[in-house]
C-alpha cells in the first residue's frame, strides 16, 4: 500500500491498533476506543432517528455500547420495530 499523509475515520479495535502503529509516520485523527452512545428520549422522540443513532454506534465493533433510556413503553416498541 502506498504511503499516505493522513489516516482518518472510525473503526474497530484493529483500526485503532493500525493507527497506533503508523502514528509518527503519517498523521492520524485520533486513537479511539470502543464506541458508546446513550440516547435519552420520551414519547416525543422520532423512533427511526433514535434507532439510526443507536445502530450507527453499535455497528463499529462488538464491544461498542448503544444504550437507550426511555420512560415510554410505546417509544421503546417503536424503536425496536424501526
Amino acid at each position: 500500500i502506498p504511503r499516505c499523509d493522513t489516516i482518518v475515520g472510525p473503526g474497530n479495535k484493529w483500526v485503532t491498533a493500525a493507527k497506533s502503529i503508523v502514528q509518527g509516520y503519517c498523521g492520524i485523527d485520533m486513537l479511539a476506543g470502543p464506541s458508546e452512545v446513550l440516547v435519552i428520549c420520551d414519547d416525543t422522540a422520532n423512533a427511526e432517528v433514535v434507532a439510526a443513532d443507536l445502530i450507527a454506534q453499535a455497528e463499529h465493533d462488538v464491544v461498542a455500547r448503544a444504550i437507550l433510556l426511555t420512560d415510554s413503553q410505546t417509544t421503546l416498541e417503536a424503536i425496536e420495530v424501526a
